[in-house]
């Protein structure tokens, strides 16, 4: 994105300098997602009141915006449709703030921080699985299906968006992976893998191995690395005797027949709002009108495809499908064309990763992991345009 910047630095006139906020925000928002949103909201409400814009030109930022109008607009619930735009904007302007404030050496020093805390998560949930009065909501576990009692999430709100997080750490580490020597990058792969089984989250599971198989196109280690997932989660999966992967299992696995019946509603739902679907967060308000299974509580489609298309119409998923070619495109392009690609390639995979987890579920679009992929979109530019800018200058 190209941006014109009244300032070219967020100047918030706070106690904490802009230069530590980044690390903070991030750190926050794998510690506890909450506090990460109160201090970009800090952050924006102080760069709002002094004036200091951003504009964009390019046509992605003005139509990530018309998006979040859209789910307001035509929703029938605006209060809380309006929550969920807020959640939204303050993505956009954590994009927005990392793009402005980092450049590739603090993009290094921003992966060994996450490295570390997410070590730390990873500990903690570690922790949960072995504490002995560590329980979780029923529905998460399915045990009428498989020997499971418990599945860790960590920091995270539930055993699904810790998976996905895990995905992007462990996608990371393998850009530089070196199995010689214990650094980092081993420490979190390895510790990474046995919190990702520890999930028992399928959708994670099969998402990290088929995106990195597919990486293989661009350079083979992968499949070296997608080996060794797989024959680590399918080998304690077999021998821990859970049936996570097991074909017949799954079949009857209780949590995809619900899956479906919510797909089931959504479709109905899409066909009485094709054009601009019901708004941001309301699902749990329709549902019931179009299903006598699904529950009231439910949050969201397990599917970031129907999901766009409930909340937005085909305008809307539209938007949302031209986001998403426009980023793959770039990241493709930046593939070809640098000599030194490994952080595209990296792009890729965590790009990959995503859209094949969202066949069934909505990982990507819950608040802690949509800022986290905004932070981490915005860092990238960042290097890219620092890269740029350094060619032309030589």
């Amino acid at each position: 994105m190209d941006y014109e910047i009244l300032n070219s630095k967020l100047n918030t006139g706070a106690s904490v300098k802009i230069g530590s906020i980044p690390y903070i925000t991030l750190i926050l928002s794998v510690a506890f997602i909450p506090a990460a949103y109160v201090t970009v909201a800090a952050v924006f409400i102080a760069h709002w009141s002094k004036k200091d814009i951003f504009i964009s030109k390019d046509s992605e930022f003005k139509l990530s915006k018309v998006y979040i109008f859209m789910g307001v607009l035509f929703s029938q619930f605006k209060a809380i449709s309006f929550v969920y735009a807020i959640i939204y904007i303050l993505c956009l302007f954590s994009y927005y703030m990392f793009f402005v404030s980092m450049n590739e050496e603090e993009a290094v020093k921003l992966k060994k921080i996450i490295y570390i805390v997410s070590i730390i998560a990873f500990i903690i949930g570690m922790i949960q699985y072995l504490s002995p009065g560590f329980s979780i909501p029923g529905k998460w576990v399915d045990a009428n299906e498989f020997k499971l009692s418990k599945r860790i999430y960590s920091t995270f709100f539930n055993p699904n968006i810790f998976g996905f997080y895990i995905n992007l750490i462990i996608i990371s580490a393998c850009g530089n992976l070196d199995f010689k020597k214990m650094n980092l990058s081993l420490a979190v792969f390895l510790t990474g893998i046995s919190c990702l089984f520890l999930t028992f989250s399928r959708t994670s599971w099969i998402s990290l191995i088929a995106s990195l198989l597919i990486a293989s196109i661009f350079n083979k280690k992968y499949l070296k690395y997608a080996a060794i997932v797989s024959a680590a989660i399918f080998g304690m999966d077999y021998v821990f005797g859970i049936g996570r992967l097991n074909p017949s299992s799954a079949a009857g696995d209780s949590s995809f027949l619900y899956r479906i019946e919510i797909w089931k509603a959504c479709f109905q739902i899409i066909k009485d709002n094709p054009l601009t679907g019901i708004g941001f967060g309301t699902l749990f308000k329709h549902i019931t009108e179009y299903s006598t299974v699904v529950k009231t509580n439910i949050e969201h489609c397990h599917n970031i495809y129907i999901q766009s298309l409930t909340e937005t119409g085909i305008i809307g998923f539209g938007i949302f499908s031209f986001l998403i070619f426009k980023g793959a495109a770039t990241i493709l392009n930046n593939i070809k064309t640098r000599q030194d690609n490994q952080d595209w390639i990296t792009a890729f995979i965590i790009l990959s990763m995503a859209l094949i987890h969202g066949l069934v579920d909505s990982v990507l679009l819950t608040p802690q992991i949509l800022l986290i992929m905004c932070m981490y979109a915005g860092t990238l530019k960042a290097v890219k345009n620092e890269e740029l800018r350094m060619k032309n200058f030589k």
